[in-house]
């Protein structure tokens, strides 16, 4: 049966089962069950999954600041610190990495090429996981 597909197959099995149910005389009630199977969709929940992307607001220049953290959107205020604070000293040197510390924990900044357009990040040296995107 080359070239049969799936659900002439399926429409061929359920062919059988009504001409099976033909010549029955018995007093049985007799139940079909109708199923429907509907696609899944996925729904996003309200508070992001740890390593989600975090949206934060705006930070500075006018760009969107993104955080990729186990942390939650709690992680958003430390954020915010460490990106206005690579902005003040940005000014003053406006290229190549720039280290700044907030709360003690030292983050290296810097502008990467994005596919297609440029990006500031800074990552934790403490902590790999936590990221901080700035985006146009």
């Amino acid at each position: 049966m080359r070239g049969v597909g799936a659900s002439a197959l399926a429409g061929l099995a359920v062919a059988l089962v009504a001409v099976t149910g033909c010549g029955d005389d018995s007093t049985s009630e007799s139940s079909v069950t109708s199923s429907t199977t509907t696609s899944a969709t996925s729904t996003r929940p309200a508070t992001p999954l740890p390593g989600e992307p975090v949206q934060c607001g705006t930070g500075p220049w006018g760009l969107s600041v993104v955080v990729y953290t186990t942390k939650g959107p709690d992680f958003c205020a430390m954020a915010l610190e460490v990106v206005n604070e690579y902005a003040a000293q940005r000014d003053s040197q406006p290229e190549g990495d720039i280290a700044v510390t907030v709360d003690n924990i030292r983050w290296v900044c810097a502008e990467r090429q994005g596919d297609p357009n440029p990006y500031q990040e800074c990552g934790s040296q403490n902590e790999s996981a936590d990221q901080i995107h700035l985006y146009s």
